[in-house]
């Protein structure tokens, strides 16, 4: 089978090692062809058993948000990639952060440096959508948790000064933050305990 055979046969870019098991059913030793496709890069490694074909191959480009939500999951992105994601913050990201429900982990390729961080709070699923179209489509924090969830995570923040947090520390520009959804706020609040009150009050007074 060639490549071009196999890329016919597999309907997505991104596939499983169980999925490309499936597809290689004609080989006795599929654990060698998988080598010889990747020694050749015909296809390419994500992360240990995923894996995407070459970009000749690919039927479209691929999006950092869908390869977050694939390559360690359940996860959503979120803080510094949702911020930039949502024009909230000046500067592009080199890093794609991702909530999950698993363990905090950190996975570097050729596509990006993907980090993970353990959901310390019982509000996972607030304040989570699913964008893009097709099988461009990937769980995202809303802009209000995202802040939240950077809030959380980051040292920096003491609750004291919520405002030059998001100003100073963040560089979000402040009149963005009229646009925020007080109903995800509302929904977010019995989470945003202790040093994250006073965000919760300065944001829900916008």
């Amino acid at each position: 089978m060639t490549i071009v055979e196999l890329r016919e046969k597999i309907p997505n870019d991104i596939f499983s090692a169980l999925e490309l098991n499936g597809y290689l059913g004609e080989y006795r030793q599929k654990r060698a062809k998988i080598a010889s496709l990747l020694k050749r890069g015909e296809i390419v490694q994500i992360r240990r058993g995923l894996y995407t074909f070459a970009a000749s191959l690919r039927r479209e480009p691929l999006n950092v948000g869908v390869l977050a939500n694939r390559i360690y999951g359940p996860s959503y992105v979120s803080e510094d990639f949702a911020l930039s994601y949502y024009g909230m913050i000046p500067e592009a990201t080199a890093m794609v952060t991702s909530v999950a429900m698993g363990r905090s982990r950190t996975f570097a390729n050729e596509f990006g440096v993907f980090s993970y961080r353990y959901c310390r709070s019982g509000a996972y699923a607030v304040g989570v959508n699913l964008v893009g179209e097709g099988k461009q489509r990937f769980l995202v924090a809303t802009q209000e948790k995202a802040l939240f969830d950077k809030a959380l995570n980051d040292k920096r923040f003491d609750g004291n000064d919520p405002e030059s947090y998001l100003a100073d520390d963040l560089r979000i520009d402040l009149t963005a933050l009229s646009g925020l959804d007080k109903d995800v706020l509302t929904a977010l609040a019995p989470f945003m305990l202790g040093r994250l009150k006073k965000l919760y009050l300065y944001l829900e007074a916008i």
